[in-house]
Order: C-alpha cells, then sequence, then structure tokens
C-alpha cells in the first residue's frame, strides 16, 4: 500500500497521477495519515479511475459538484469515474487515517462490450447523478467486505485474483443504487462540468499569465456568465478564487522542490511581486514563502 503526503496533478488537465497503475491491472491501494499529509487537502482534480475509500480515524470532508458529505470513523465510500472532487482533513489533522482502492472501472468489467461492463459496469459509471456514493456505519456488509479488502497481503500468491473480486462484490452491490437514465436536469450538469473542465485545462497551462474569465469563456466555447455559474455551482468559487489556488499550489510546490528565489516562484507563478505572493500564501497558510518553505522541508 502507498503511503501519500499529497498528490501530483497533469499541470494540462489537472488529472491526478497515481504513481505504479499499470493497464496490466489498473489498481493501486493507498494510505492518507493526517499528521504527514502536506497542507491537510487535495484541491480539485479528477482521475478515470473510481476512487473506493475507507476512514479508518478521524474525519475527512469530501466535495463534489453537487455535494459535500463529512466522512468519519467507520464510514466510506466511492468517487465515480471522472468526477471532480476535492478533500480536506477536519481538526485534529493528525487523527486521520484514510484508506483507498483507485481502480479503473474495466478491472470488474471484465470483457470489453460484454455482459457485466453493459449490465452493471457502465450504467453506474454514466450515472451522473452518483457522483459521491456513501457507506455508512449501517451498510454493514459492504464495508466489512471494503475493510477486508484493505487487509489482504499483496505479496501472496493470488492477490490479484481476491482483490478483483473483493472489488467485484463491492461493486455489485454499489451498482444496485443506479438509477435509469440521466434526466434532462442531469444532462445538462454533466455539459456544466465538461465545460469546467475546458476552463480549468486551460488555467493550468497559462496560470503563469494574465488571466481573465473572457479568455476563460472563450476556451469552453461559453459566456462569461456560464462561465461564473459553472465555477460557482460546481466548485463553490469564483474563477479569480480558482486561479489564486492553482498559482499557490504551483508555487508551494516550486518552494518545496526547488530553491529557486521566492521573486523568480511569485514571477513564474502568475503572482508578478514578490510582495504580492507573500500576502497571498500568509492569507493562505498562515506562513511567509521564507516559513512554508522551511517548515514543509
Amino acid at each position: 500500500m502507498l503511503h501519500v503526503t499529497t498528490i501530483d496533478l497533469n499541470p494540462d488537465s489537472r488529472e491526478e497521477y497515481l504513481p505504479g497503475y499499470t493497464p496490466r491491472f489498473p489498481h493501486i491501494a493507498s494510505c492518507v495519515q493526517g499528521a504527514h499529509y502536506l497542507t491537510g487537502k487535495a484541491p480539485w482534480h479528477w482521475h478515470e479511475s473510481v476512487e473506493l475509500f475507507y476512514v479508518r480515524k478521524g474525519a475527512i470532508l469530501y466535495r463534489t459538484p453537487h455535494c459535500e458529505h463529512v466522512m468519519r470513523a467507520g464510514s466510506g465510500g466511492m468517487v465515480n469515474s471522472n468526477v471532480l472532487h476535492s478533500t480536506q482533513i477536519l481538526k485534529p489533522e493528525a487523527d486521520l487515517e484514510l484508506v483507498l482502492h483507485l481502480f479503473s472501472p474495466t478491472l470488474v468489467a471484465g470483457v470489453p462490450g460484454g455482459t457485466v461492463e453493459e449490465r452493471y459496469v457502465r450504467p453506474l459509471v454514466q450515472d451522473k447523478a452518483r457522483e459521491l456514493i456513501l457507506l455508512n456505519p449501517a451498510d454493514t456488509e459492504t464495508l466489512s467486505l471494503l475493510r477486508q479488502s484493505f487487509d489482504l497481503d499483496e505479496d501472496a500468491y493470488g492477490y490479484e485474483l481476491r482483490l478483483q473480486a473483493m472489488l467485484s462484490a463491492i461493486w455489485c452491490r454499489l451498482a444496485e443504487q443506479t438509477h435509469p437514465q440521466p434526466s434532462a436536469e442531469e444532462q445538462a450538469a454533466t455539459a456544466t462540468q465538461q465545460k469546467l473542465k475546458q476552463m480549468m485545462v486551460y488555467i493550468n497551462t497559462h496560470y503563469a499569465e494574465k488571466i481573465t474569465v473572457p479568455m476563460l469563456a472563450a476556451a469552453a466555447f461559453c459566456s462569461e456568465r456560464e462561465c461564473y455559474r459553472a465555477f460557482q455551482s460546481c466548485l463553490h468559487t469564483s474563477p479569480t478564487d480558482y486561479i489564486r489556488t492553482v498559482r499557490l499550489q504551483s508555487a508551494c510546490k516550486l518552494l518545496l522542490e526547488t530553491d529557486r528565489t521566492v521573486t523568480d516562484i511569485a514571477q513564474s507563478c502568475g503572482f508578478g511581486t514578490s510582495s504580492y505572493f507573500g500576502m497571498q500564501l500568509h492569507a493562505e497558510t498562515g506562513c511567509t514563502p521564507t516559513e512554508y518553505r522551511t517548515k514543509w522541508r
């Protein structure tokens, strides 16, 4: 199981890198411990794999464009494929222990285009109303399977077969909750999310440059009003605040991973001046750039 301290995102698309994830067996298991997780939150991102998680200790806030839930010890759930989501560890951060399976739906689908994919996998993956599926302590059998799946010995012979069988059993239970074909409202929400992803890609490609709302709207072939509405309805923030967040995340990464000067980092991440960068970082983290570099290194 991989122990993670932060997530790495594709700078162009905001899709998460999954180290060790391979087409030969598209799955990784990871563990997040709050005491060792940088900044205490994961920014908005997405991935093709589904995210099946269980909270062993503490509490964490999961957000998707249309819902947010505090997940506490003994509960779990699944973030659907390609759904925008973010997380924030709740205080005291050191109490959190979160374990996750990140896997492609093809792992349980079997034969491409076959009965299992058509009847059980595709309807759930394409059900955009199911951004976040929750498992509370009352879902005893499903949660028991989920806990057992994290206890499997990864070095034992047959590990992949046993894991695949457990994930399939869990998937079968979740698939029973799948709704029929999406409504017109759900289809509209999907279109909005697609435009939002295009704008997020634009921001992550051009954050070092000047970005205006008209530029963002043009990148997604929508109006400025649609641009504001997409960010507010899905991410609960404004385009300007999201751009600032991306710039801060990029700058923080450079502070930790390079010896570049604060001025150089501020300019390369779109802040213009080191003083403005310092003010924004302090407002977000309570640290100056030098303090942040020293603390997290």
